[in-house]
């Protein structure tokens, strides 16, 4: 019995001895586990910070470009020609007609087995003249005072073409009028005109004279609003004025005109010139070229003149940028 016991104690301590080992070769194991990803986490954070690094100077450098963007944005081309964007439509292809973009894909489906077409609705931007003043190359048709369809006063700031009716309501918005007449001699006169020149100057009905008007009674005696406007001849090309792209440069132009006055007469065809006005007022604060693409007719109820405009950007708001929703 004695050797029975004695022999079960030798087991029981050699079982603990045993368990003492393993549980310290565990503990030990554990350690090093816990060292490793104590390793792994200081790793991690090292590309972390790293990474973190890389993003700040990511943002620094959008930063950056969105501040140079923003510092530009007097320098946006689309100000320039207000024609194309106070009237521009879009036009979508309609289902009847033969879309321009058709891709054929797999269906996803494959149980069917089918082919389904996918069709990209084809959306074109392009210039739809909203009346006979305006055509399809952003080009404005001003008419002289006598003709039947277009009008011949011209809000420079937006590129619109006004009648008698229109400018009786909207007067303050007319920066030049383009008149013509055979009044003065056997050469016809072509002549711009500022609205303040022709209310208040006593002879300024003589520049009217032809088929619609024969005496003094010319609208613009009854404007209550007129704008001073001036006018100038330039030396500019058809090749400069297409080169001219941003408000920096327009300005720099129209600063080197000189010989600003309230009215410009020719004695022959226009064809080709290009005029500067600018209207400065305490409501009204705009600057331009028009170049003159063609002449048709001379001082009847046909003639008028095909246009092109570049005024600097608008701003309504009075920071200094052009107000780029007054675009859109």
């Amino acid at each position: 019995m004695k050797t029975k016991r004695s022999l079960l104690f030798i087991c029981i301590f050699i079982c603990l001895n045993l368990f003492n080992k393993l549980l310290a070769q565990a503990q030990s194991g554990n350690g090093n586990q816990v060292k490793q990803s104590a390793e792994r986490i200081q790793k991690n954070s090292v590309k972390l910070e790293e990474t973190s690094a890389i993003i700040k100077e990511n943002v620094e450098k959008v930063s950056s470009h969105v501040k140079e963007a923003s510092g530009n944005y007097k320098a946006v081309v689309k100000i320039f020609e207000p024609i194309l964007f106070f009237h521009r439509k879009k036009t979508i292809i309609s289902n009847n007609e033969q879309p321009k973009n058709n891709i054929v894909v797999e269906n996803p489906d494959t149980t069917k087995g089918n082919i389904s077409p996918e069709v990209n609705p084809p959306v074109e931007e392009i210039f739809i003249p909203e009346s006979k003043n305006y055509n399809s190359d952003g080009s404005i048709n001003l008419g002289c005072q006598h003709h039947k369809e277009f009008g011949c006063y011209l809000d420079l700031g937006t590129g619109t073409v006004l009648d008698n009716i229109d400018a009786a309501g909207n007067s303050v918005s007319v920066d030049l009028i383009y008149t013509s007449t055979d009044y003065f001699g056997s050469a016809p006169m072509y002549a711009f005109l500022s609205p303040a020149m022709v209310k208040n100057d006593f002879f300024a009905n003589y520049y009217f004279r032809g088929p619609a008007y024969k005496d003094q009674n010319i609208p613009i005696r009854q404007w209550d609003e007129v704008n001073e406007s001036e006018i100038a001849l330039t030396n500019i090309t058809a090749a400069q004025f297409d080169k001219i792209k941003d408000n920096n440069q327009l300005l720099a132009v129209i600063k080197q005109i000189s010989a600003f006055k309230d009215r410009l007469e020719s004695r022959s065809t226009l064809i080709g010139k290009t005029i500067a006005v600018k209207t400065k007022m305490g409501n009204r604060d705009v600057a331009g070229l028009i170049h003159i693409l063609d002449q048709y007719g001379t001082t009847g109820t046909n003639a008028y003149l095909k246009i092109k405009i570049k005024v600097t950007g608008l701003d309504k708001n009075g920071d200094g940028i052009p107000d780029g929703d007054l675009y859109e």
